[in-house]
């Protein structure tokens, strides 16, 4: 039975495609079936494995939008091979676009169809990864429900942090109803640079407020992931040798260790961790110096 994640932060430009994308290879490299879907208008992800024109080939039914189909029930057939051996794609469509911007009231059996293509894929994956836009609309929302865990990356600077709070609330509120079960993965530290003092910093303030709820691997700026994007690869592949690639390994043996697929360490989040447990401190805290 696969373990679902969801990859969301409100705000845009926090890496969390990349992450998502870099992340999938690397568990492959670690001996797992990957199904990544690419749960996003731009379909970015999609592009990374096919390219623009690749990505536009690809018609609405036969991508992730087909999930949002009322007339259609969807198959793990929408799962396609990206090349790299052992990681399949659901493509993403500006198709999703229609679905994202309807009103909560018209949603219907549009915020099951993730789940049940997740359900589908469930004997075919060990992990399922699911990349979100940068809004809290339909499409995340679905994610939400069909997921056993929520990622939210954060980059280390005050804009790239700014998202915490509603997509907390989003968690909270799918939490209470569509999906009891989800859990906080935790907060994946993105785009970093050691060498600025900001991140520095700004990570330290997110490891006082949220302990061990934050990865303690974090996913670094690198120029060898954009080339690798380029050259239509995750890291693993493109460069499994560089210290890009080094990190991302460490972020995923971290995911699967969050995800209960590993043996536990320090650094992991409690099982029963859910999307919204934090004290009323630090949710003070959050709101006046992180959110």
């Amino acid at each position: 039975m696969a373990k679902t994640a969801c990859w969301l932060n409100q705000k845009g430009g926090v890496g969390k495609t990349s992450s998502t994308y870099h992340v999938a290879g690397t568990l492959v490299r670690l001996g797992l079936r990957v199904v990544m879907i690419d749960n996003d208008p731009q379909a970015s992800a999609t592009q990374g494995f096919f390219g623009p024109e690749g990505m536009r080939a690809i018609s609405a039914s036969a991508s992730v939008a087909a999930a949002y189909d009322e007339a259609i029930a969807p198959t793990s057939a929408l799962a396609v091979p990206t090349g790299i051996d052992g990681l399949r794609i659901v493509p993403g469509s500006p198709a999703l676009t229609t679905y994202n911007m309807l009103p909560p009231g018209e949603w219907g059996r549009s915020i099951h169809g993730l789940r049940e293509l997740v359900a589908e894929l469930a004997d075919e994956a060990d992990v399922v990864l699911i990349d979100c836009p940068p809004n809290l609309h339909l499409v995340s929302a679905a994610a939400l429900a069909a997921s056993d865990a929520l990622v939210i990356p954060v980059q280390a600077e005050d804009f790239g942090a700014q998202g915490l709070g509603p997509v907390r609330a989003a968690a909270a509120d799918i939490r209470a109803g569509l999906n009891p079960a989800l859990r906080l993965a935790g907060y994946l530290v993105t785009m970093f640079d050691k060498r600025l003092g900001i991140h520095l910093a700004y990570e330290a303030q997110l490891r006082e407020l949220y302990g061990a709820e934050v990865f303690t691997a974090t996913f670094p700026l690198a120029k060898d992931f954009k080339e690798a994007v380029a050259a239509r690869q995750p890291i693993s592949h493109y460069k499994p040798r560089s210290a890009a690639a080094r990190a991302t390994r460490a972020v995923a043996e971290e995911l699967l260790v969050r995800l209960g697929l590993a043996g536990t360490d320090e650094g992991a989040a409690d099982s029963d961790t859910d999307a919204t447990a934090h004290d009323a401190t630090n949710e003070d805290q959050g709101n006046r110096r992180v959110a």
